[in-house]
């Protein structure tokens, strides 16, 4: 065995103190930067909450201004205030450690807020009056408002001096946050929060969020008798042309229209509604490798689908083309008049020609028997066009309103200074100008902006 020199011994020996020495300088500088990093991140967690504090209490303001304001100029004032701050509220809140569930109160606070607001300024461009039941409304969320403020400035009170973090029992990996052993902090508080507000206010106004669209019933079944599940099986295998046997029963679906569900195939499912046994929804394909159709050859395989299935007076709108797979958008027609909100969607293979996708659910949903005598004539609903747009067609329509309202208008189809293609529609009582969409052509389809 070599013996080892004095000399050569010290060497080893310093030569293994240095690297224990780096190697400790490196885990504590790779500490530091994590704890560098996790403050960073729980100061901008403080700030953000200190920021939604902040909106709440402004939205606060608003709505018991509003409650007082006794003009149509200062309600239009604070309602575009509330909207601003709704939407500043949803961003500062969307930046936090919360999860959906926990914040889903909140949430919907700001949505119907926000959207109540909206609602307000387009009814006093129309000249409407704010009626007893909009100040309903807003007396409702005014006191919704009253008891969370306190409790999201108590809650940003709480953190704000950095003693309490914001994330329990985290570390950090090449710079990123992972590994919650005890989850998020706020989650625990705004869970709590929660259990103070169980009965949330139902309010009653034309927007997206209103929770009588969220939770209306079908117009067209309401009056449809329910049918078996066999009957629904039957159904289902008439229209896809395959006998009854060759489909799986699946967990029923609940929702604004229940419905039972069957698996036919390896992957594609089928949907018939327990009320009036209509088709609901037929999706699953698998996206086309090839493309030997075009839209026309779609279009008339989609139409003759659709008589084939005693789905009549639809006319096709708008289509767009994925994965070759071209997605029809067909429109219910009566007596001329083009009924948006009555839509279904038909998908046709470009490759095969097969059908492969169906959605009536709008149709089902909203299809009823309009009026549609226009009070304004074409011409006098023309002169509220712009001076910079062409009409080149004319056509009567029922356009939908963001929430459960509907409007009977005059659909002008123009040319802008550009040469694009622009749909304006003429509300045909008010001559108000309830949308304006611009037409984008392509290989891929005809979609609107």
């Amino acid at each position: 065995m070599l013996r080892l020199k004095r000399r050569q011994i010290i060497r080893v020996i310093s030569f293994a103190c240095a690297v224990l020495v780096i190697a400790a300088a490196a885990c504590f500088a790779g500490f530091s930067a994590a704890n560098r990093y996790r403050d960073t991140i729980q100061q901008s967690y403080r700030m953000e909450l200190s920021e939604l504090s902040d909106y709440i209490t402004n939205i606060k303001s608003d709505l018991s201004k509003w409650l007082y304001a006794n003009t149509g100029t200062a309600r239009l004032s604070l309602a575009a205030k509330l909207n601003s701050d709704c939407t500043g509220a949803k961003q500062a809140l969307s930046r936090l450690p919360v999860s959906a569930e926990e914040s889903e109160h909140i949430q919907k606070f700001l949505s119907q807020a926000g959207d109540f607001s909206g609602s307000m300024i387009n009814s006093a461009a129309r000249g409407y009056e704010f009626s007893s039941q909009s100040r309903q409304s807003l007396k409702a969320l005014s006191e919704y408002a009253d008891n969370i403020a306190p409790l999201i400035e108590d809650l940003s009170a709480k953190y704000s001096d950095g003693d309490v973090p914001l994330i329990t029992e985290q570390t950090v990996n090449a710079g990123n946050l992972s590994g919650y052993s005890e989850g998020l902090a706020l989650d625990n508080d705004f869970t709590e929060m929660n259990k103070g507000f169980t009965s949330y206010p139902t309010l009653i106004y034309d927007g997206p969020f209103a929770d009588s669209t969220q939770n209306r019933k079908s117009i067209y079944l309401e009056t449809s008798a329910e049918c078996s599940e066999g009957d629904a099986r039957k159904k289902a295998a008439e229209f896809l042309s395959v006998s009854a046997d060759s489909l799986k029963t699946l967990e029923p679906i609940n929702g604004k229209l229940p419905a039972y569900a069957f698996l036919y195939g390896e992957n594609e499912y089928i949907t018939v509604t327990r009320q009036g046994c209509r088709i609901l929804e037929m999706s699953g394909a698998e996206p086309q490798t090839s493309k030997r159709l075009d839209y026309d050859k779609a279009l008339k395989i989609a139409k003759e689908f659709l008589k084939k299935n005693k789905i009549r007076s639809m006319k096709e709108s708008y289509y767009a083309i994925n994965n070759n797979i071209c997605v029809i958008n067909f429109a219910y027609s009566q007596d001329g008049v083009i009924c948006y909100p009555d839509l279904i969607k038909v998908g046709v293979s470009l490759e095969s020609g097969d059908i492969v996708s169906y959605n009536a659910e709008n149709y089902l949903m909203n299809h009823s028997t309009r009026q549609t005598e226009p009070y304004l004539t074409p011409a006098s609903a023309q002169l509220n066009l712009s001076p910079y747009l062409s009409v080149k067609k004319t056509n009567l329509a029922i356009v939908p309103s963001q929430g459960e309202a509907e409007y009977l208008c005059y659909e002008f189809l123009c040319k802008g200074t550009q040469g694009e293609d622009i749909l304006v529609y003429i509300n045909c009582e008010t001559g108000l100008e309830e949308q304006i969409l611009i037409l984008l052509k392509s290989d891929g389809g005809i979609l609107t902006i």
